[in-house]
């Protein structure tokens, strides 16, 4: 299976909805700074805890090998062919990727460190978690926490899966919302930290998939 071809104007019209979606995802984990130390405390107390067992064993769609598994099923199932195949992986990858780039140019704690090891003064807020600037390698995996890596990756999976499996579009994309609320559930990521993961998968996602396109105008997700 390959994109489906439209024509100019609906191209015209889904970019600007895509470009929409990135910066309504960053507004929206602006606002969510408000909950992040509620919710996360919540969670890391074990609020979540009968959900966790499940939102475990969906954490592998947000991780390389089990994607790397999945588009090698659809090439061999012939789902898709290998170049697309090849690109639904590279565009999961290179999403994950670009959050783990950002990650060295500031520090913020994890909420489980947060929580256990930097709290400790009901005076803190939320901008506490944000530990400071350009550690590059420094920080370490507790002061790596935004953009939520695992959700950049799936949500970059989602939107390619969608540009070629528009009928799952509602599957894959709460298989992403999942993974994202696994990363958080988990105490590995503040709510922000997953919207701004998830503005930056999809904005990376879409740049990938344009630039690797073949033959004429493709469909955005």
């Amino acid at each position: 299976m390959s994109e489906v071809p439209v024509t100019a104007s609906d191209t015209d019209n889904r970019n600007r909805t895509w470009m929409g979606v990135p910066v309504a995802l960053v507004l929206c984990g602006i606002l969510a700074l408000a909950v992040d130390l509620p919710l996360s405390r919540f969670c890391v107390s074990g609020g979540l805890r009968w959900l966790h067992r499940f939102l475990e064993q969906v954490e592998p769609f947000g991780q390389p090998p089990g994607v790397v598994i999945i588009c090698l099923a659809l090439c061999l199932c012939g789902a898709c062919g290998g170049r697309d195949a090849f690109r639904i992986a590279m565009t999961a990858i290179g999403a994950g990727l670009s959050a783990d780039v950002l990650k060295l140019f500031w520090l913020r704690a994890r909420p489980y460190h947060f929580f256990e090891v930097i709290e400790g003064d009901e005076r803190l807020t939320v901008f506490d978690t944000f530990r400071g600037w350009l550690p590059f390698f420094s920080g370490g995996s507790r002061l790596q926490g935004c953009p939520s890596a695992h959700t950049a990756f799936v949500t970059g999976f989602c939107v390619a899966l969608c540009r070629f499996f528009p009928r799952g579009r509602p599957v894959f994309i709460v298989v992403a919302s999942l993974v994202a609320l696994q990363r958080i559930e988990g105490g590995a990521h503040f709510l922000s930290d997953t919207l701004w993961g998830g503005a930056l998968g999809y904005g990376i996602s879409h740049l990938w998939l344009a630039a690797t396109q073949r033959g004429g105008l493709r469909s955005i997700a």
